[in-house]
């Protein structure tokens, strides 16, 4: 087939057909924490919904905001957080989260990417012009076997196709039925779209699921849709279909339960399907004959059970893609008996807000049952992958089919809502057996156990249950449910709430994890250890009273019905901890269990709040839980080489009890407020030695990808040039060192404090994120633009200033966001004025620069940018004038512009730097000053 089709300009589409869900594009970070010091939550939301909608282009003179989708909903009921947009320049090696180091034995993975993607991409001028993607594929007398779906333009109505193959990556449409499964074969009601094609084989019979839209009464399209199900006796010739599920209402995304080769398997003595999205829930349905559908023990066709498939708040929207049984995953080991789910969604981005696939787990013998789930995605859309990145959805993966075959499992997927690719993973080797020191670990990271329950009261035999706590806020019940707002490593953490009424008893104990069939003995030597992070009364936690949110503890419920709180002197209860945990502040617990429950055996852990009398909320987060069998041992630091060290440069830390390597350790460093290095963090920091008395670590490269912060895009690999950092070693169990610190080496360079992608050739135009999800500046109409071009390195004088354009690679980070950063300047004598050369985005921006000069004073001026979708105002002189900008989907012509800003200084002095103002909408680009330099 064709090479994919480049689109044409932009412009509001149809909904992808099926759902109102926003599907969330934008990059996101968390901020992490050393020892007590307080940490900022974040997130990122996006601008783009995977149901085919996109932003209109916006009218001369407005602003983009007017012109955005409407922004996701919050995490929680209980927790709003704030929402900004973001670029990350992710390879497609550097994001494989999951390795075969940390998968968990029952998930299947890593996935790695054929170098033949994409191997379908739209062609010629009929059904599949625009997109041909999401397919659903068979393995059958030495032939794939595909369906496929497909539209002749973007947000129009799908039908579906079917092409085969010899080798599973070349296909070729070999029937001149196509689309086998189009609008004459499913009715005029269908003619709204057909979509995302399940195919399943079974005694000789293919099944298609698929998703038929249905038009409203007056004739226009998304007026409702449902699952429909065909067959086939060769996979090309279909039945007339007929409607599956439901009988009454919107859902989608058949997944029935089959083996590794396809083939559906029935469970408990019927056949299985789940189904369904984040927005209209999860069901599960069953059936005798793979033809009607019907909720447990109905007769009923179309009725299905409602499924609670446990997924942390604020992980939606989301869809259901395949399931498995009877599959393996790790060479030499047998195949596992339960179902592995994949799912699809924003719900497993790790903060990075792409629509990313991943799975959970549930029960062989009772499929309602959630076992376990993923931490993140297992195969994530990247820049570097531009049949991912770009399309008629950028930045989505998407999967409904995957099978076994010649030793490697072969997920089929569709790749920005328009191509189809492929993405293979072999068996793993087995893991050798966790260390007997740490019989229990986790930060709720990759590969690390999940809490077991969501939300739940812990009402079994020696749980400590709940009595007058209910909801905090808008929530529905007490919670106790993993969250990317905040963390004290990596990138989850557990977050805690209620609101205790001020009765004589007042306490909730939350069930976590169960451990019942794994269970943990306590030894002479056994240590609890965790931080938690409880929060006082603020913006993020209105309603929290007082220290309530610190009469919280985790506990332990014993074989034999014991409870940690419930020992007679206890080194742990949650009314122990009121008053002494530092409110909006990570602290570190440990307890020594040895001494007061030694030859008990846990079987449970749980979180408890327990506060006699005490009204009002409580709120807070839990993060890097572990029980471990050896006496603490904290690390010391006694020194630091080099005291100042330049990005890319070696610092060597000096001092005891590091440990032998760095497997379960790691280093934090903050630098200007910003701390990173946790591990699971987007910003690791590379490690080049570690040993018991010392670690060595490269400081660095001042630039890399944009993430999302409080109070706009900031760099989570970036060092702040000139100022000082501190570094800590973690080590666990045994806690984390105090801090040293070194300078980081200045530099007046702007280019070492570019922060934003806001230029992108026409050849990647969804390369950046200077405005609206990925608009940018297009290199090549700057390149011919009037009254001065601006390429790479140009050179300018506007108003008596010289200006450098940056001289960036495509892609890469060419404007610095002002985020109240600190800028060293060359020392000019006589300088009276400083220029910047750029433009605001989301309307007009000012905001205050603090002026530092060499003698120790300093002064304020206003910075005021013009939109750069709008006519220069007063105080900015237009620089460079282009006819369009880039878009993820094409151009959108109209007038933008680069505008050159003036702010007077003293002349009788030397600037030695400027903060800029707080305000991630001002863009500046290039910097001069008059004056002579010195």
């Amino acid at each position: 087939m064709s090479a994919l089709t480049k689109p044409g300009p932009p412009r509001r589409r149809r909904a992808r057909l099926g759902h109102t869900a926003l599907r969330l594009l934008a990059a996101g970070a968390i901020v992490l924490a050393v020892g007590v010091a307080p940490a900022a939550a974040t997130s990122a939301a996006g601008a783009a919904h995977r149901d085919g909608r996109a932003s209109a282009p916006r009218p001369p003179g407005q602003s983009d905001a007017a012109s955005r989708p409407s922004p996701p909903s919050p995490p929680s009921p209980s927790s709003p957080s704030s929402a900004s947009s973001a670029s990350s320049r992710t390879s497609a090696e550097a994001d494989a989260g999951y390795t075969d180091a940390n998968l968990p034995d029952w998930a299947i993975g890593p996935f790695t990417r054929s170098a033949a993607n994409p191997l379908l991409s739209p062609s010629g001028s009929g059904y599949e012009a625009a997109a041909l993607y999401n397919p659903g594929v068979l393995y059958r007398g030495g032939q794939y076997k595909m369906l496929y779906r497909a539209q002749g333009s973007y947000g129009g109505p799908s039908q579906i196709g079917y092409a085969s193959s010899t080798d599973g990556t070349h296909f070729a449409e070999d029937t001149a039925a196509n689309p086998v499964i189009g609008f004459d074969l499913a009715g005029q009601q269908d003619k709204c779209g057909l979509e995302d094609p399940r195919l399943f084989e079974l005694h000789g019979t293919y099944y298609s699921f698929f998703t038929s839209v249905h038009p409203k009464a007056d004739g226009s399209c998304l007026g409702s849709y449902d699952i429909s199900e065909a067959t086939s006796t060769d996979g090309v010739h279909w039945s007339t279909p007929w409607t599956v599920e439901p009988g009454a209402g919107n859902n989608k995304d058949a997944a029935v339960v089959t083996d590794a080769d396809g083939t559906p398997r029935k469970i408990n003595g019927e056949y299985v399907m789940y189904f369904g999205q984040g927005d209209t829930g999860t069901d599960i349905a069953y059936s005798s004959d793979m033809r009607t559908w019907h909720a447990k023990g109905s007769t009923t066709a179309r009725t299905a059970d409602p499924l609670d498939v446990h997924y942390p708040k604020g992980w939606q929207p989301y869809e259901v893609s395949v399931a498995v049984t009877d599959y393996r995953t790790v060479a030499g080991r047998p195949a596992n008996s339960d179902i592995v789910v994949f799912t699809a969604g924003t719900l497993m981005a790790n903060g990075r807000w792409f629509y990313a696939i991943s799975e959970e787990e549930f029960s062989g013998r009772q499929p309602t049952l959630m076992l376990h789930q993923l931490s993140d995605a297992v195969l994530t859309p990247t820049p570097d992958v531009p049949y991912e990145w770009n399309g008629q959805t950028p930045k989505t993966v998407w999967m409904n089919s995957i099978l076994f075959h010649d030793g490697k499992w072969m997920m089929y997927y569709g790749g920005g809502d328009t191509v189809t690719g492929l993405a293979t993973a072999g068996l793993r080797r087995p893991l050798p057996a966790r260390s007997g020191q740490t019989p229990f670990q986790t930060g709720f990271e990759h590969g690390q156990p999940m809490p077991d329950w969501v939300d739940g009261v812990d009402t079994a035999p020696g749980g400590g249950g709940i009595a007058n706590v209910t909801r905090y806020g808008s929530a529905t019940s007490p919670e106790s449910s993993t969250r990317q707002e905040n963390n004290h490593d990596g990138a989850n953490a557990l977050m805690y709430s209620g609101q205790a009424a001020g009765a004589p008893d007042d306490h909730a104990y939350m069930r976590l994890f169960d451990l019942s069939d794994r269970p943990v003995s306590v030894g002479r030597d056994t240590t609890l250890s965790y931080w938690i992070h409880p929060q006082a009364q603020g913006t993020a936690a209105p309603g929290v009273s007082g220290d309530n949110s610190g009469c919280v503890s985790l506990d332990l419920v014993f074989a034999d019905g014991g409870t940690l709180h419930g020992l007679r002197g206890s080194p742990l209860t949650p009314a122990s901890q009121c008053g002494t945990l530092r409110l909006d502040q990570w602290n570190q617990v440990s307890v020594d269990l040895g001494k007061a429950a030694a030859g008990r055996k846990i079987v449970r852990i749980d979180l408890g709040y327990d506060r006699p009398a005490s009204s009002g909320g409580y709120r807070g987060y839990v993060d890097d839980i572990a029980l471990t069998n050896a006496p603490s041992r904290p690390a010391t630091i006694s020194g630091i080489t080099p005291a100042q060290a330049a990005p890319g440069q070696r610092v060597t830390i000096t001092g005891t009890g590091f440990g032998p390597s760095s497997r379960g350790r790691h280093l934090l460093l903050s630098d200007a407020g910003v701390h990173w290095g946790g591990a699971g963090d987007l910003g690791t920091l590379r490690i080049d030695h570690w040993s018991d008395t010392s670690v060595t670590f490269t400081v660095p490269e001042p630039s890399g990808p944009a993430v999302s912060t409080p109070s706009g895009p900031a760099n989570v690999w970036r060092v702040e040039p000139g100022s000082v950092a501190s570094v800590a070693v973690v080590t666990g169990a045994a806690g984390t060192s105090g801090t040293t610190q070194f300078t980081v080496a200045a530099t007046d360079a702007l280019s070492d404090y570019y922060n934003d992608v806001g230029i992108s050739p026409d050849t990647d135009r969804g390369c950046g994120a200077l405005d609206n999800g990925t608009d940018t500046y297009s290199a090549d109409a700057l390149a011919t633009a009037s009254p001065y071009p601006l390429t790479p390195g140009a050179h300018l004088t506007v108003g008596g200033l010289a200006f450098t354009w940056p001289d960036a690679r495509p892609c890469e980070n060419d404007n610095l966001r002002a985020l109240g950063q600190t800028i060293l300047t060359p020392h000019k004598v006589g300088a009276g004025e400083i220029g910047f050369l750029g433009a605001a985005t989301n309307g007009d921006h000012s905001g205050t620069v603090t002026i530092h000069y060499t003698d120790g004073s300093s002064g304020t001026a206003t910075l005021r940018q013009s939109d750069w979708g709008s006519t220069p105002g007063a105080g900015n002189t237009e620089v460079a004038a282009v006819p369009y900008r880039n878009q993820a989907l094409g151009r959108q012509v109209h007038a933008f512009y680069v505008d050159e800003q003036t702010i007077p200084v003293d002349a009788d002095r030397i600037v030695a730097s400027i903060t800029l103002p707080t305000n991630k909408d001002i863009h500046v680009f290039a910097i001069a000053q008059d004056g002579s330099a010195v």
